[in-house]
């Protein structure tokens, strides 16, 4: 009689013990996906800050001389694209000549920010509109 009451249990153990593991399965999938966006996050936060590096020297620039339409270097420190293993560049490009709406004061400035990495690669293109401040016009 004692073996009929038994029957079955072995099977309930494998069935919780399955379901425990399918459970911590999950749970380490969520987190390995959060600590991706994490990483992307970090990088996107990152190029927003390089971005906005060039938009603030292309408005000094535009403050003291004036902007030439064409393609503008890193303005930068070299060491700022680098971190924690991933690689940036930077790519600034000031619109044509003449102004924008008839304003010859006025610059449209376009920052398309790359990164590659190990753990992530993405881009990020902000276009911003710069103007030449105490130009009289």
């Amino acid at each position: 009689m004692r073996v009929d009451r038994e029957r079955g249990f072995f099977f309930l153990e494998v069935l919780v013990a399955g379901l425990a593991l399918l459970v911590m399965a999950s749970c380490f999938a969520i987190y390995a996906r959060s600590m991706e966006l994490r990483v992307a996050d970090g990088c996107r936060v990152r190029a927003v800050f390089l971005a906005r590096t060039q938009f603030a020297a292309a408005q000094a620039e535009a403050a003291a001389r004036g902007l030439a339409p064409g393609s503008y270097p890193w303005q930068g420190r070299a060491e700022d694209l680098q971190e924690g293993g991933i690689d940036y560049a930077v790519e600034t490009n000031i619109g044509s000549e003449g102004g924008i709406e008839g304003n010859p004061a006025a610059y449209r400035v376009s920052v398309q920010v790359k990164w590659q990495g190990r753990a992530a690669r993405g881009e990020l293109d902000l276009e911003r509109e710069v103007v030449r401040h105490g130009s009289g016009e």
